[in-house]
């Protein structure tokens, strides 16, 4: 029996090679997938945008603070000079001992000063009194009256004990 006079053979073998071909077709032409790469090229883009942006700042502050040292040593320089033309130039020795008493700053003394913390005060009264004998709101004795004399009790009225009932005993 000859496998390729088989018309059943015949029929697979085109049925499967169309299966293969729709698969690629439709592998090849999804939006889903197309979608899918075009969303990770942009992913890929900004991340890499956004490293070169990181580099930028820190090249940006690393010449910042380089420029500053500079400066700084260019005013320590500058003030030592002053002071060694005051010390031979001038004739008031006070004069020359005050500017030379007058130190650049120093490498140490540069440092980042943070502002002041805030201080935190207790709260106020809100509502102060109109007079001395009067009190705030924030007060604890605030819209209590002063203790009145306890009223004596009527003379009528009988202390009453309580007395044990045959159950309690």
């Amino acid at each position: 029996m000859d496998l390729l006079s088989n018309d059943w053979f015949f029929w697979l073998v085109l049925l499967l090679l169309g299966l293969g071909i729709g698969f690629l077709l439709g592998r090849h032409n999804n939006s889903d997938l197309k979608r899918q790469n075009q969303l990770s090229e942009q992913l890929q883009a900004a991340h890499t945008e956004m490293a070169e942006y990181k580099e930028q700042v820190n090249l940006h502050f690393a010449d910042t603070a380089a420029a500053v040292n500079q400066l700084t040593d260019s005013y320590r320089n500058v003030h030592e000079q002053l002071a060694k033309g005051a010390q031979s130039l001038c004739d008031d020795p006070d004069m020359a001992s005050s500017i030379l008493s007058i130190s650049g700053p120093s490498k140490s003394t540069i440092e980042h000063q943070a502002e002041p913390a805030p201080t935190i005060r207790p709260p106020m009264d809100y509502a102060p009194s109109s007079s001395s004998k009067e009190h705030g709101t924030l007060d604890e004795r605030y819209g209590l009256k002063p203790k009145q004399e306890a009223v004596n009790p009527a003379a009528y009225d009988i202390p009453v004990t309580p007395t044990l009932t045959k159950q309690e005993a």
